[in-house]
């Protein structure tokens, strides 16, 4: 009798496994679409926040690629640090939520186009990226949106996509 409620029970507990894996796919999926949808929305608040500074400095600021650079003071001379006087600017829109966290330990996961320093955003003849998810620089290495990187464009639009900017001065 025994053997009889073992062949029984096993395949429920198949059913159940099985049921148990595809909740935590799609859980999985949910999270990567949410960090996905997150991730667009802080590339357009950046972007408001960066149209705000235009308007208030007549141009662009001056940025590296990735953050190195320092003033006199030793203050860093990082996006987050000239944004943070903007109305409503919060750092952590600069932390792609998809990003490894090793990469969000510095402060920032995007990378700025060095192309635009001391330009404009509204005044350009040519429409260019302005950041990019910092996976952009390795081929090998996927993006943080289901393989894909965001990148943030001089008119306010922000595409997903795996074909990251061509004109990236550092590619691996």
């Amino acid at each position: 009798m025994r053997s009889k409620s073992g062949a029984v029970l096993l395949p429920w507990l198949f059913i159940f496994l099985m049921l148990a894996s595809l909740l935590w796919l799609l859980n999985r999926v949910n999270e990567g679409v949410q960090s996905t949808e997150a991730c667009r929305t802080q590339l357009e608040n950046i972007y408001q926040a960066l149209r705000q500074y235009e308007q208030e400095h007549g141009r662009l600021p001056a940025l590296q690629l990735f953050p190195v650079d320092y003033t006199e003071d030793g203050e860093e001379i990082t996006l987050r640090n000239l944004l943070s006087d903007q109305p409503g600017f919060q750092a952590e829109w600069l932390l792609c939520p998809g990003s490894p966290e090793i990469l969000r330990q510095h402060g920032i996961t995007y990378l700025w186009n060095t192309e635009l320093n001391q330009s404009s955003l509204t005044d350009r003849k040519d429409i260019t990226w302005v950041l990019v998810d910092m996976q952009a620089l390795d081929d090998n290495l996927p993006g943080p949106h289901f393989g894909k990187v965001h990148i943030l464009f001089t008119d306010g639009r922000v595409e997903l996509t795996d074909d990251p900017p061509h004109n990236l001065p550092v590619r691996f």
